[in-house]
C-alpha cells in the first residue's frame, strides 16, 4: 500500500509560522513526505523560515527512527519550497553550515563552494501511465543484452530485465547519451535478495560491482508485463500510473538515498514501480551523472 500523499501546494493554515508544534505535527502526519508541504510557499514566509534556520542551524540531518529534530526538519521544509527564493537562502545557509550543505545534497540540490545552489532534477514531473498506444520514447521490455555487456544479475545467472528504457529526448540535456535503462531481476527464487544487494551502478554497459553468483537463475512462473506507456500531463496522478519522470523522488521510506558522483548529487531521471512489471513490489530510482555513470537505488515495500 502506498503511503498517503501530502498536499503539493503550500497551505498556511497547516504550517502556521513554522512553530515547533506545527513542524512536529507535520512530521507525525508523514515522516517521509512532510517536507513537500511547503512547496511554492510565498517569498515572505520563505524569508521567515530561512531566518529561523539561520538562528538555530541543525547539528546534523534528521535520522529516520529517531525523535524529531525540528532544526533539521525546517531545513527540509525550506528545501521543499523549491523556488528560486528558497534556493538563494539555501546557498547562504549551506555555505555557513556543513549540515545544511549535506541535507541539500540528500534532496538533490547542489551547492558549490563558490556558487549558488542548483537543482539536480527537472522541477516539473511527468507521470508515466499505461496506454493503448505507447510513446516510442518509452521503450518497454528491452532486450537486456543490448544495454549491458553482461546482463546477468550480480548474484544470479538469470539475465536482468529492462522494463523501461527512457530515450535521450526525455532526459535532462546534461546527461543525454544512450538513454537511461531501469533494471530489475525476475528470478522466481532470488529476486528479493538481488534487489537488496544495494545500489546498482554502471558505466558503458558494465556494472561497477564484481559478480558474486550464488543463484543459478530460476525463470519466473509467468512472463514479464509488456506494457505500453505514455506520459500524462505534468504531475497528474492517475489510477494507471506506473512511475514518474522528473520532479524529485517520492521515497517509499523516510530516508532519501540520493547518490552522488564527481563531487555533486547525480541528476535524477525518474522512478518506476517494479511490481507493475513482474518484479518484487517496490520502487527503483534512476540517476545519471555528466561523466556517464548511472545508478539505481531501490526501496522495497
Amino acid at each position: 500500500m502506498r503511503p498517503p500523499a501530502m498536499p503539493r501546494r503550500y497551505r498556511g493554515a497547516v504550517l502556521e509560522d513554522f512553530t515547533d508544534a506545527a513542524v512536529a505535527r507535520l512530521i507525525d502526519a508523514d515522516r517521509a513526505g512532510f517536507w513537500r508541504t511547503s512547496q511554492d510557499a510565498p517569498d515572505e514566509l520563505v524569508d521567515r523560515l530561512a531566518e529561523r534556520v539561520a538562528a538555530s542551524p541543525p547539528a546534523g540531518a534528521r535520522r529516520h527512527g529517531t525523535p524529531p529534530d525540528l532544526d533539521s526538519a525546517r531545513v527540509e521544509l525550506l528545501l521543499g519550497v523549491d523556488t528560486d527564493r528558497a534556493l538563494t537562502h539555501l546557498t547562504r545557509l549551506a555555505h555557513g553550515s556543513p549540515a545544511v550543505a549535506g541535507m541539500c545534497g540528500a534532496r538533490g540540490v547542489w551547492v558549490p563552494r563558490d556558487g549558488p545552489a542548483r537543482r539536480r532534477y527537472v522541477p516539473q514531473p511527468r507521470t508515466i501511465v499505461t496506454a493503448r498506444t505507447g510513446d516510442p520514447r518509452l521503450a518497454t521490455s528491452v532486450e537486456p543484452g543490448t544495454v549491458f555487456a553482461d546482463p546477468r544479475g550480480l548474484g544470479c545467472a538469470l539475465p536482468l530485465a529492462v522494463p523501461l528504457l527512457v530515450a535521450d529526448a526525455l532526459l535532462p540535456p546534461a546527461v543525454r547519451g544512450g538513454g537511461h535503462p531501469f533494471v530489475l531481476s525476475l528470478c522466481s527464487e532470488c529476486d528479493a535478495d538481488e534487489d537488496l544487494r544495494g545500489d546498482y551502478g554502471w558505466r558503458s554497459g558494465r556494472f561497477d560491482e564484481e559478480r558474486d553468483e550464488s543463484c543459478p537463475g530460476h525463470p519466473p512462473d509467468a512472463g514479464p508485463q509488456r506494457l505500453r506507456l505514455r506520459l500524462a500531463p505534468a504531475g497528474e496522478r492517475r489510477w494507471d500510473d506506473v512511475g514518474r519522470l522528473g520532479g524529485r523522488p517520492e521515497w517509499s521510506q523516510a530516508e532519501p538515498q540520493w547518490p552522488g558522483c564527481c563531487g555533486r548529487p547525480m541528476w535524477y531521471v525518474g522512478q518506476l514501480r517494479t511490481g507493475e512489471f513482474g518484479g518484487v513490489g517496490g520502487t527503483i530510482y534512476g540517476f545519471r551523472c555528466e561523466c556517464g555513470y548511472a545508478a539505481q537505488p531501490r526501496q522495497l515495500t
